[in-house]
């Protein structure tokens, strides 16, 4: 599809995407020279390799599903996932672990003795900082306390928080301001960021994929606000039947048990 079928809006709102942007990362993560560079950098490990990455994700734990922006399989049989994330209050701390637990859950085979359970880190991009510790880049270990204070142990589990909002000078806090930018760039440093951005940002092809990719999201947020709305005015039915005096058997003819459950709380939190 060529560019002059796209809308105006659509064209201007890829121009300005960024790469800590969603529509733009999901393009980039497909590419694993870009993950690789990216956790090559921000973890400290130089020699590290990528051989496999699946953008977008899911893996299910329990009765909730976890979209991974970018799932990272590493030569050694790590398991590596960025997550970017712009908006504040999304109880960072928690999520991650919520993600890192996901991620061990669904790629361990039944029957795995637990000395055998994959390796896993999540790499974790903000605009903010979201540990409020003036650090760019922070590794986030489990540890014991002793006497003589806080031991690192190993449990196969790893989190670094990075941020965009804190400038440092160092090669970890170049390649985060470089999430940034809305313009094409070519930085020796790290040429394969550079040559995805170029592509996406000065090709017909590249912005082309890009435009496609804002129409989905917002054909994608549309659907959920739909799907929200219709959930809203089913919610609303069931409580003004309660309010009317109608039984639960009555009410299941037409609604689930779910439902009601979440009509009754809702009543319960508005008293």
């Amino acid at each position: 599809m060529s560019l002059e079928q796209y809308s105006k809006a659509t064209r201007e709102t890829a121009e300005n995407l960024r790469i800590i942007d969603d529509a733009l990362f999901r393009l980039m993560a497909e590419r694993e020279g870009v993950c690789q560079e990216i956790l090559r950098t921000l973890l400290d490990m130089p020699n590290l390799d990528v051989v496999n990455v699946n953008s977008q994700s899911v893996v299910k734990s329990l009765h909730r599903e976890v979209t991974l922006d970018a799932l990272c399989i590493l030569e050694n049989g790590e398991y590596v996932n960025i997550e970017m994330q712009k908006g504040a209050c999304n109880d960072d701390i928690a999520r991650t672990r919520f993600h890192a637990a996901s991620l061990t859950s669904a790629y361990t085979p039944k029957g795995t003795d637990f000395a055998d359970i994959p390796q896993v880190k999540i790499l974790y991009i903000t605009e903010y900082d979201a540990l409020n510790n003036k650090q760019a880049v922070t590794h986030v270990k489990r540890c014991m306390k002793t006497n003589d204070g806080f031991i690192p142990i190993s449990d196969k589990e790893d989190i670094f928080f990075a941020n965009t909002a804190i400038k440092e000078n160092s090669d970890k806090s170049e390649l985060l301001q470089l999430f940034l930018r809305k313009d094409a760039f070519d930085d020796a440093k790290f040429p394969e960021l550079s040559k995805a951005v170029k592509y996406f940002k000065e090709t017909e092809g590249g912005r082309s994929e890009v435009c496609k990719t804002v129409e989905n999201y917002a054909m994608d947020y549309a659907l959920d606000y739909a799907k929200t709305y219709a959930k809203k005015e089913r919610i609303d039915a069931i409580q003004n039947m309660l309010e009317l005096g109608l039984s639960k058997e009555q009410i299941l003819t037409k609604y689930s048990e779910e439902e009601i459950k979440m009509a009754e709380k809702d009543m319960l939190a508005q008293v």
